[in-house]
């Protein structure tokens, strides 16, 4: 779950309650005096718990489940040709679908051998909680409609600024993910520094604006400039120094060229956490370099910022209390609040719940703990490619993501960087037709490499150990199927 944090929570409120709404708030329709759709609560009941038994019986089979689908595309599509349902089914046998049909053709990110992008593992507090939310079936907009969830979202806001360590007045709202959050972040900027009422004129109102992120920055900030009509040109793309972090140099040459051509610089984004390789920008030096040329300073934290609270990876956060938003967020108001004001969206459903159900079923110890741990483990994996002779690592491993090769135990391949990129990129697809681990892949360098990350309290030493044994197996078992002589021979060599 992503919020977006703003420093002032009185910009956000201004900049989406300019708009007006119409008459729908008032307008809701009455329920129907008939039975409706309802069944009776013992049928209801039963429903519940055969749902409630399938879920367990997912979680049962982790350990020995895959981790993507056997059947193709096309076997998947076909599942679900069928006429539209213009009759009621039985709810038993609708179920059945979805544990033959849904579950069973799901990718198993519950599982701690899912290592691919940045997806969590879920926890079955956050389960309960998307359940009794949509029973109550609120609409997070006003706060007259939804006077326990607001003040729930309103509190959980507060806890998830003070678990990573931002300031506890600081406002804003749930939002559905980290594109959304700097969608978001992007349009507070603009309406703080631009030199215009970009609201009344729109951007030809004024000279064009630019917002400055790392070359590791995320697809989502380009999305955004387009979405937001400021152009994916005005987007400048810095240079990175070796550790895939920001180079300062580079960023204030940038600006002042920007300011030079009669551009309008307004942001920084700075990554606390990337996708590519979990690399965390210089955030202090960042701010400090914000506050000097009166630049909003934006960070993206969607993936990194919850690991700001740990000792293994918290001195990397320095200076993300400075931003001015960020996405990880309230109001210090006292009064009732309206959380259509802090976001784009008008009808948002009760998405606190379940962190507030998080936040109190395990606590903040324990949850600092899990995310203690997830890093612990994958340093343990790079650890363990370092110290191997058929993989290489390509990258510094601040948080949870460990970029490497495979690169067999040959040497004389080693040196051979076209036949290195098609092998892995080969393996990624044959590690995905197998399915009893799951990897994405990214570029490092021009390089083609394997991509391991976790966000998965389930992670034990042995699924690292697991997965290393897989990309072996089948890594190997490519080379064979490319040159079978040739793989028979290394296998009789002494």
């Amino acid at each position: 779950m992503l919020s977006n944090i703003i420093q002032d929570p009185l910009i956000a409120a201004a900049l989406f309650s300019d708009l007006q709404f119409g008459k729908e708030f008032h307008q809701m329709s009455k329920q129907s005096a008939a039975q409706g759709l309802d069944c009776e609560l013992e049928t209801f009941r039963n429903d519940l718990q055969k749902a409630a038994d399938l879920i367990v019986q997912l979680y049962g089979a982790l350990d020995h489940a895959r981790i993507t689908p056997a059947k193709t595309r096309m076997e998947i599509a076909s599942l679900f040709d069928e006429p539209f349902a213009e009759e009621p089914q039985p709810m038993g046998a609708i179920l059945r679908e979805v544990e033959n049909k849904i579950f069973a053709n799901s990718t198993l990110y519950l599982s701690p051998r899912f290592f691919g992008y940045i997806n969590s593992g879920g926890n079955q507090a956050s389960i309960l909680g998307e359940l009794l939310a949509s029973a109550v079936n609120q609409i997070c907009a006003m706060w007259h409609f939804s006077p326990a969830a607001s003040e729930v979202e309103r509190r959980v806001i507060r806890w998830i600024a003070q678990f990573i360590g931002y300031a506890p007045e600081a406002g804003g709202c749930l939002l559905s993910g980290g594109s959304a959050g700097n969608l978001v972040g992007l349009a507070v900027a603009r309406k703080q520094k631009a030199q215009f009422d970009t609201a009344a004129l729109g951007m030809r109102g004024g000279p064009p604006v630019t917002v400055y992120v790392s070359r590791e920055g995320h697809a989502s900030l380009e999305k955004g400039m387009v979405l937001l009509g400021m152009g994916r040109n005005q987007l400048r793309r810095i240079a990175v120094r070796d550790d895939f972090t920001i180079d300062l140099d580079s960023l204030e040459k940038h600006v002042t060229e920007d300011r030079r051509n009669g551009y309008c610089p307004i942001c920084v984004v700075g990554n606390a956490g990337t996708t590519n390789t979990g690399s965390v920008d210089p955030l202090d030096e960042l701010a400090e370099f914000c506050r000097d040329q009166d630049l909003w300073f934006h960070v993206d934290a969607a993936y990194g910022g919850p690991a700001a609270c740990t000792k293994a990876a918290g001195k990397l956060f320095r200076g993300l209390d400075r931003a001015d938003s960020g996405e990880e967020s309230e109001t210090g108001a006292d009064g009732p609040l309206d959380f259509k004001d802090y976001g784009p969206q008008l009808h948002r459903n009760f998405r606190a719940l379940k962190v507030w159900m998080t936040f109190k079923a395990y606590g903040a110890r324990k949850l600092r703990a899990a995310i203690e741990s997830n890093i612990e483990i994958m340093r343990y994996l790079a650890d363990r490619i370092d110290q191997s002779q058929d993989f290489v690592r390509l990258a510094p491993v601040p948080l949870s993501v460990v970029c490497f090769q495979y690169r067999t135990t040959d040497i004389f391949v080693r040196g051979d960087q076209k036949y290195l990129d098609e092998l892995n990129n080969e393996l990624l697809k044959e590690l995905e037709k197998d399915g009893r681990v799951f990897l994405s892949g990214t570029k490092i360098n021009g390089k083609s490499v394997l991509r391991a990350c976790s966000v998965n309290h389930r992670l034990r030493r042995e699924d690292v150990d697991f997965l290393l044994d897989v990309v072996r197996e089948v890594g190997r078992s490519l080379i064979a199927a490319r040159n079978p002589s040739d793989a028979t021979a290394r296998r009789n060599l002494p």
